[in-house]
């Protein structure tokens, strides 16, 4: 684990899975980010929206920072239920190489 204090180290599957997202070529992770985003706005239209403003904008030390649309999905889950957090887990173990 290269990065301490990220809100999803408490959640060990999801922590798992995303470090999994780090190491996959742009375009296969671009659409997993995509599949994120329609989970993400099938559970909650107005999940991005509510938080947007709590997003850490200044904060580029992790590997998703970079991307903004990896940016945006891993940081709106922060404020995502567990219910939709166990879909994003399922839906990783199931489009990423265990």
């Amino acid at each position: 684990m290269s990065d301490s204090k990220r809100w999803y180290d408490a959640i060990p599957e999801l922590r798992d899975q995303i470090e999994r997202l780090k190491n996959i070529n742009k375009e296969k992770r671009d659409k997993i980010f995509d599949g994120i985003k329609h989970l993400e706005s099938d559970f909650d239209s107005r999940l991005i929206d509510r938080h947007v403003l709590e997003f850490p904008l200044n904060l580029k030390r992790r590997w998703y920072d970079q991307d903004p649309s990896s940016w945006l999905m891993i940081n709106a889950l922060k404020y995502a239920e567990r219910p939709l957090l166990q879909r994003v887990i399922d839906y990783l173990k199931q489009k990423l190489p265990q």
